[in-house]
């Protein structure tokens, strides 16, 4: 993964235009509203953009297509799902954090 904002001086148009959307969807969250980015990052393997969270397994994806998704991630399995909605994404992880859902091996 590659925080951008950290390891270049120039940040390029795909950079700036995913950054922009990927805030804006951050703006109007309700359910983020109280949370710190972590960081903004670009993922090489996947192509997408992204907005982690600091103390919470959620991050604010922008996938190749120009498609936003929330991503929530089981740290004790390394298990991503990906959910339309920020509800949605929230209500996944509170079923983690309470054991009710697990990922079958």
């Amino acid at each position: 993964m590659n925080d951008f904002l950290n390891d270049y001086e120039v940040v390029s148009y795909a950079q700036a235009n995913a950054l922009s959307v990927l805030f804006d969807v951050y703006k109007r969250s309700s359910v983020c509203d109280d949370l710190e980015p972590m960081t903004f990052g670009y993922n090489t393997w996947s192509g997408y953009y992204y907005i982690a969270f600091e103390n919470i397994s959620l991050s604010i994806v922008l996938t190749p297509r120009g498609e936003v998704m929330f991503m929530t991630t089981d740290i004790s399995t390394g298990d991503e799902e990906f959910f339309d909605t920020e509800e949605e994404a929230m209500e996944h992880l509170e079923k983690v954090e309470s054991g009710e859902w697990f990922s079958p091996k």
